[in-house]
C-alpha cells in the first residue's frame, strides 16, 4: 500500500472522529453524510485507495481543508464559513483541536523517515515459457 495513501487515510480518519461536533461518527455515518459509499470510505481511510477529488471538495464545503487532508500541513479547517463555524463549534465544546491532531496524526513530513518505510520483499519466479515456445511443444512433427 502507498504510504502517501495511508496518511491521507489517517486524516481523514481524524476529520471522522470530530465531524459531528466533536463526537466520533461511525465509517457508515460518515459516509451518509458525504454521500459516499461505507467501503469506499474505510478503504481510503486505510490507504488502499486514493481519496477522489470530489470527496475533498465535499469536505471542503463541509469546512474541512483539503491542504491539510493532502499534506497535515496548514489549518485542519477549511478558510471559509463553514470552517470557521466547524472550528468554533470544537472550541465551544472544549474540544482541543491541537491535541487531538498532535494524538492521531501522521505527518508529510514523515515520508522520508526510515521507519515508515515497508520492508523490501524478494521473491523468486521460475522459468515462464512464451505462448510460441508452448504451442511448439503440442504440434505434431512433421
Amino acid at each position: 500500500m502507498n504510504i502517501l495513501n495511508k496518511q491521507i487515510g489517517a486524516r481523514l480518519r481524524l476529520i471522522r472522529s470530530i465531524f459531528n461536533e466533536g463526537g466520533k461518527l461511525s465509517a457508515e455515518q460518515f459516509a451518509y453524510l458525504l454521500n459516499q459509499n461505507t467501503d469506499k470510505i474505510l478503504n481510503y481511510e486505510l490507504g488502499r485507495a486514493a481519496v477522489p477529488l470530489e470527496l475533498l471538495i465535499i469536505l471542503y464545503e463541509r469546512g474541512y481543508n483539503p491542504t491539510f487532508i493532502l499534506t497535515g500541513k496548514e489549518s485542519i479547517f477549511a478558510n471559509n464559513s463553514e470552517g470557521k463555524k466547524r472550528k468554533k463549534e470544537l472550541e465551544n465544546r472544549g474540544v482541543n483541536i491541537k491535541n487531538v491532531i498532535d494524538k492521531n496524526i501522521v505527518s508529510i513530513d514523515n515520508l522520508g523517515d526510515s521507519s515508515t518505510k515497508l520492508p523490501v520483499i524478494s521473491v523468486a519466479a521460475g522459468k515462464i515459457q512464451t505462448k510460441s515456445k508452448r504451442e511448439n511443444l503440442h504440434q505434431p512433427e512433421s
